[in-house]
């Protein structure tokens, strides 16, 4: 129970650092290299929520993973929307 509230407070600390970068510099999010990192990071989150979600019940530890990882997505989606629509400009 202690590594599983560990590794979802990892995940939640990573996913709110990219926020944190989303919010400073999010054109340096649009590399190569930020995307995967963000890709992964999604990746393991939404990874991790259904592990926990299949083996035991659901605690506040794994909504939190789950809320993380939803507004990491919404973020994302957000951001290349706002790509697309500035590239569009002439």
């Amino acid at each position: 129970m202690v590594i599983r509230k560990l590794t979802n407070l990892t995940v939640c600390t990573i996913h709110l650092g990219i926020l944190v970068f989303w919010l400073a510099a999010w054109e340096k999010l649009f590399t190569t290299f930020g995307l995967i990192i963000w890709g992964a990071a999604a990746l393991l989150g939404a990874g991790l929520f259904l592990l926990w979600k299949r083996r035991e019940r659901i605690d506040n530890s794994d909504r939190l993973v789950a809320l993380s990882t939803s507004i990491l997505i919404l973020l994302a989606l957000l951001s290349a929307l706002i790509e697309i629509s500035v590239s569009s400009m002439p």
